[in-house]
């Protein structure tokens, strides 16, 4: 059994009942309780508050039979104590699909990505994601994205495919190093009817504008500005309607970009290690060995409701803004330009439609997306051994479980699949597939800051006009849910911390050791990778969400040190 602590009481509640945990809190709320821990209010107090609060909205103009409704919905919950019928939830067909990313990078271990399209809620899968290894043809530079759809499928499937290629290329403009290959070079080429003289020059003016605001220039400044740019034009692409069904209204995408950049540093490279002889006279010591530094630095875009959290030394952070009406700063930003926010929804619905407030596409409603702007929330944060993992996942998870519970959650998984993967190991005499692993499973059982390097905020007042303009472009190469390919690994019975000894190893039997050994730990984390999307998706259902749920796990060198203890 899977326990984590609730973010708000901080007790311990198991998965299983995370739902009603969680909507007592909101009963308790809405009657004006304070949360007694295992107690609950007797049934005349709860009476008498009831008639109090009903008594008081009644004095004044907030009474709604809305509120009358929540009203009546708390009183049954913590009078029942138990699910009423109206919060009964549909049993979910569990079709949750995995998908393992073999990457090379100096920094990830592992990483997997769990989709489930929740279909007691959802008849479609909108979801979409991204990774691309070694981007831009160079090394220990990684590409996430996940892009959450709303109104169908279309535009989080166009910009999956097209807005990595965009991104790269604003990126090879000012950084060389980032090379393209010919068929990105194609579809770049295929859009520039759209891209036209007219649309460069107000771009450039846009970015103009935006550094003269700034205050002095920043190392990361550049990545920010591709990033931005990326984003407006592909809403510009998005604007063409490609693959739309609806004349009157389109699809649209929140969406989540990162790119990974690793490096290894060796510190005094300058000097001169040397070592004196007994007379005095220093000689070369080639044999010495020079300490090295792996670090890197993770630039994170986002758009809408798809958010990124990243954990270091046991604590979580979200490093991206939500872009919906329970913002202040976006809903004063709605407002000011004349939006209505509807009232039918805890924080309301932009023009009674959506909670997003940015995101990609949306252009059949013209008055909704003048107000859902493309504009990116940019950060750039460093990344050491003391970084453990980085989630992506769309609304669905984000919807039932915040950033505390989710990072809780996720340590716990990591280390009940290290102890059953390493109980299993040690036990059985005949390797195990990774399936038979996730069963068993499902049975079973430091202070530290981000600093964050540079931040962008994104003015929301200005735009790049777009032209009309229709041209037929394609797909490239990039790995999307439907093309992803899966990489089953197998487990093995070596030991996870130490070789078997040999009497008189030799070099090739050393060597075969060592590579069984590096391919034993591969597999580890890309098996806890898989286990820890998968259990996160589970737990997002159990707990209620009603939305497409895709979660990306990506482990990260810290997570090294949880896995020796």
């Amino acid at each position: 059994m899977i326990t984590f602590p609730c973010s708000i009481c901080k007790h311990e509640i198991d998965l299983r009942e995370t739902f009603l945990h969680k909507k007592q809190h909101m009963a308790l709320a809405t009657l004006e309780f304070q949360w007694m821990g295992e107690k609950k209010p007797a049934l005349p107090v709860i009476t008498i508050q009831r008639q109090f609060i009903i008594t008081k909205l009644l004095s004044s103009s907030l009474f709604t039979e809305k509120i009358l409704e929540s009203i009546n919905y708390a009183f049954e919950l913590l009078w029942q104590k138990q699910i009423p019928a109206y919060y009964k939830m549909i049993d979910n067909v569990h079709r949750s699909s995995i998908y393992s990313q073999t990457i090379s990078h100096v920094l990830i271990k592992g990483v997997a990505i769990c989709e489930d399209g929740n279909s007691a809620w959802k008849a479609d899968m909108n979801d979409k994601f991204t990774v691309v290894d070694n981007f831009g043809k160079k090394p220990d530079v990684c590409f996430f994205g996940l892009f959450d759809g709303h109104h169908g499928a279309s535009a989080a499937n166009l910009t999956s495919v097209e807005l990595p290629i965009l991104f790269l290329h604003q990126l090879s403009r000012f950084d060389p190093s980032y090379h393209m290959t010919s068929e990105e070079q194609n579809v770049i080429n295929s859009f520039l009817t759209i891209f036209r003289e007219e649309y460069i020059a107000k771009e450039e003016l846009f970015s103009s504008i935006k550094k003269r605001r700034k205050t002095g220039k920043c190392e990361y400044e550049n990545i920010h500005k591709a990033f931005a740019k990326a984003f407006w034009r592909m809403d510009r692409l998005l604007l063409l309607g490609r693959n739309e069904v609806s004349r009157v209204r389109w699809s649209g995408c929140s969406a989540v970009t990162c790119i990974l950049e690793g490096n290894i540093k060796t510190p005094y490279t300058k000097k001169n290690w040397r070592i004196s002889n007994d007379d005095g006279l220093p000689k070369n010591s080639p044999s010495q060995v020079m300490p090295q530094i792996i670090s890197g630095v993770l630039h994170v875009a986002n758009t809408g409701n798809v958010q990124a959290v990243l954990c270091r030394n046991g604590k979580g952070f979200c490093i991206t803004k939500e872009h919906t009406t329970r913002n202040i700063t976006e809903r004063r930003r709605l407002l000011k330009n004349g939006a209505i926010i509807s009232s039918n929804e805890p924080y309301g619905l932009l023009e009674g439609q959506i909670k997003t407030t940015r995101g990609l596409g949306f252009h059949g409603n013209l008055k909704l997306k003048k107000s859902i702007i493309p504009a990116p929330q940019t950060i750039s944060v460093p990344i050491d051994d003391l970084c453990q993992f980085l989630i992506l996942a769309t609304n669905g998870l984000w919807e039932v479980l915040d950033t505390k519970e989710v990072t809780a959650l996720a340590m716990t998984m990591f280390q009940v699949y290290k102890d059953t993967y390493y109980s299993i190991t040690q036990n059985q005499s005949l390797p195990a597939k990774e399936p038979f692993l996730i069963n068993e499973l499902s049975n079973t059982k430091s202070e530290s800051n981000i600093r964050i390097l540079f931040q962008y905020k994104s003015e929301s007042t200005e735009c790049v006009p777009t032209i009309n303009t229709k041209e037929n472009l394609f797909d490239s190469k990039y790995s999307n849910p439907k093309n992803a390919e899966t990489f089953p690994s197998e487990m093995t019975n070596h030991h996870l911390y130490s070789e078997k000894e040999r009497n008189g190893p030799t070099s090739v039997d050393v060597s075969k050791n060592s590579s069984e050994k590096e391919s034993c730990i591969k597999n580890f984390y890309e098996g806890a990778a898989k286990y820890i999307s998968h259990e996160l998706v589970s737990a997002a259902l159990v707990a209620g969400s009603r939305d497409n749920i895709t979660v990306m796990v990506i482990l990260l060198k810290g997570s090294e040190y949880q896995f020796l203890t």
